[in-house]
């Protein structure tokens, strides 16, 4: 391909740079005219944003590998491995590791770059929500039967730390909340802290998976260590699912190896864990290692439903708390008519509405307020995006649930409001 060509696939690239088929196609034209350095710039863009074919994951870190980008090259190996890709996985993660160890690709040397250092305490990812984002139960709307759940079997060991001790049950443990997306984990688990009166570290996932080897092990284990420090506390770890992936799942050996670390943390292997508190949360429990499932790690699971009509009005209310709204809004009327909406979605309905008064003040002049029938018809443009979750839910109810542990999903595809959304 000529130059001319190229040039012009560039500039396509630069005027749309979210076309991630355009700019597949521009760096395999780079990489079949020898411009190798570019076309790997533009292939690392694709790995990080998730938009790169599996069938590029290994011919991509190959290139890596060969131009000494060690750290694209591990990302696409392990990207690769979770993608369930076989082809060409083996002699790559040879030659990758052969490099961090020696610096050399196939008895070639290369300028490999140093893996960064395990976290220590103080720059520990489990890092303390500050006090003026600590939430409480009052701040959660409707799941009351969660909530008292959680109260009975989370906070009230660590308000009353006597009267467990004289039964022989203490303080502390690991509980994982699952659910549709958007319905309230996150919230519910700072609420928990709160009720508990306890600092709440938030472990964001992105601190502790690295593509280098051992590194993600470590920086999970120095979260743990640092929340060890700061007990009594609790730490969560939100998206359980993408640290514990079930390993009967997986091909490769590195995400499992992040598997075991977790139990040993669990398990407090040579460490003490009394007093720190482990809320987990996830949309896909199914994912989740069944051995962080059994009693003693995360023995307590706590579905998560969808918010309750109740609940649906006061979230609708705490959202057009702000925006000048009309007397004819039903919030009541509203609430009763988005069955199985999470809480972002309601969010989502509020937020459409808003819009649809602006544009009319735009269009029309004057200051015109969010009136019924801007949110009627935000409502009718969208779905509840719990259904595709629920769905899923109900095949591992029927076909995978011997022991019981999805039987509050079942009730509640059971539940009235549940069959009467499934029915429209």
């Amino acid at each position: 391909m000529n130059e001319q060509r190229l040039d012009g696939l560039r500039a396509a690239v630069e005027l749309s740079p979210d076309n991630h088929g355009l700019r597949l196609v521009l760096a395999e034209a780079l990489r079949d005219a020898g411009h190798d350095e570019e076309a790997l710039d533009h292939l690392g863009v694709l790995v990080e944003r998730g938009a790169i074919p599996d069938d590029e994951l290994v011919p991509t870190g190959a290139l890596a590998l060969r131009l000494g980008r060690l750290h694209l090259a591990a990302r696409c190996l392990e990207t690769a491995r979770a993608h369930g890709v076989i082809d060409g996985i083996a002699p790559l993660r040879r030659d990758l590791e052969e490099a961090l160890t020696d610096g050399t690709v196939g008895g070639r040397s290369v300028e490999a770059p140093t893996p960064p250092e395990p976290r220590d305490l103080e720059e520990s990812p489990a890092a303390p929500v500050p006090a003026a984002e600590q939430a409480a139960f009052a701040d959660v709307g409707g799941l009351d039967d969660v909530k008292a759940t959680i109260h009975r079997t989370i906070v009230l060991p660590f308000q009353r730390p006597d009267l467990y001790e004289r039964y022989g049950r203490r303080a502390g443990g690991s509980v994982l909340l699952y659910g549709p997306p958007g319905c309230g984990k996150t919230l519910l688990a700072r609420a928990t802290a709160g009720e508990c009166g306890l600092p709440f570290l938030n472990l964001r996932i992105e601190d502790v998976l690295d593509p280098y080897i051992g590194v993600s092990e470590a920086n999970l284990h120095a979260a743990f260590e640092a929340a060890r420090a700061s007990t009594p506390c609790v730490l969560f770890l939100d998206e359980l699912d993408a640290v514990a992936y079930a390993r009967r799942k997986q091909q490769g050996s590195g995400a499992r190896a992040l598997v075991d670390q977790l139990l040993q943390e669990l398990d407090a292997i040579g460490a003490d864990n009394r007093w720190l508190l482990v809320l987990a949360a996830t949309n896909a429990p199914w994912d989740v290692d069944d051995a962080l499932k059994r009693p003693g790690r995360f023995d307590r699971m706590i579905f998560v439903p969808p918010p309750d009509r109740a609940a649906r009005e006061r979230i609708l209310a705490l959202h057009l708390d702000g925006p000048p709204t009309a007397s004819d809004v039903d919030l009541a009327a509203l609430a009763a008519a988005t069955p199985l909406f999470s809480g972002a979605d309601l969010r989502h309905l509020t937020e459409r509405a808003v819009d649809l008064a602006i544009e009319e003040t735009l269009r029309d002049g004057g200051d015109v307020p969010v009136a019924r029938r801007h949110l009627e018809a935000a409502r009718d443009a969208l779905a509840p995006t719990t259904l595709d979750w629920l769905a899923t839910a109900r095949n591992y109810v029927e076909f995978a649930n011997a022991s019981g542990r999805y039987d509050d999903v079942r009730a509640y595809l059971a539940s009235p409001e549940a069959r009467a959304a499934a029915r429209r």
